[in-house]
């Protein structure tokens, strides 16, 4: 070893090897997501969705899915009268008027993402669906007897490009 050198050239080499081996687990740890893999189906179970309580009661062939978009409609329905009264109301301010404006226009985009899920996860091959978007992130729930890992990937493609909403925070859930 020569005089005044304190570090070789194998050693610079495993010092940086070191380094890439340590960023590699970093960036593992930062974008892999406890809760699921990619590509595989994340079930939702009673504590979190109302979906699994009412797909347990399906009989029929679409008594789900019919059932929940009647729901929809019903509480979409309520809501717009809702919405009506309070804006006739001569105690609101302007404030209160443009605040009411505004979640109101929230909840007509959640309705149109939803709808637009839907129908393209129909264009898709399957026979029904039905989205469900809240302040946590969607639960789609789609007629199948079972996902493959490609299917799973298109529902996750289709939610990921209408609304934005990150993988770990979208829920799919299969009814036969």
């Amino acid at each position: 070893m020569k005089k005044g050198k304190v570090f070789g050239k194998s050693q610079v080499i495993a010092f940086l090897m070191v380094i890439c081996l340590g960023g590699a687990v970093w960036l593992n740890m930062k974008f892999s997501s406890k809760e699921k893999y990619l590509g595989e189906t994340s079930y939702v179970n009673k504590s979190t969705s109302k979906a699994v309580a009412t797909s347990a009661k399906v009989t029929g062939e679409s008594d789900y899915f019919s059932e929940a978009k009647e729901s929809r409609e019903k509480a979409l329905s309520e809501a717009e009268e809702t919405v009506k009264e309070t804006l006739k109301s001569d105690k609101l301010t302007d404030d209160d008027k443009k605040t009411v404006t505004e979640k109101v226009r929230q909840i007509v985009e959640r309705i149109e993402g939803a709808n637009n899920i839907e129908t393209l996860i129909k264009a898709k091959g399957f026979k029904n669906a039905v989205a469900v978007i809240n302040d946590k992130g969607i639960s789609v729930v789609v007629k199948s007897d079972g996902l493959t890992t490609a299917q799973t990937l298109q529902i996750q493609e289709i939610v990921t490009s209408e609304t934005g909403i990150n993988l770990g925070d979208i829920k799919i859930v299969t009814v036969k």
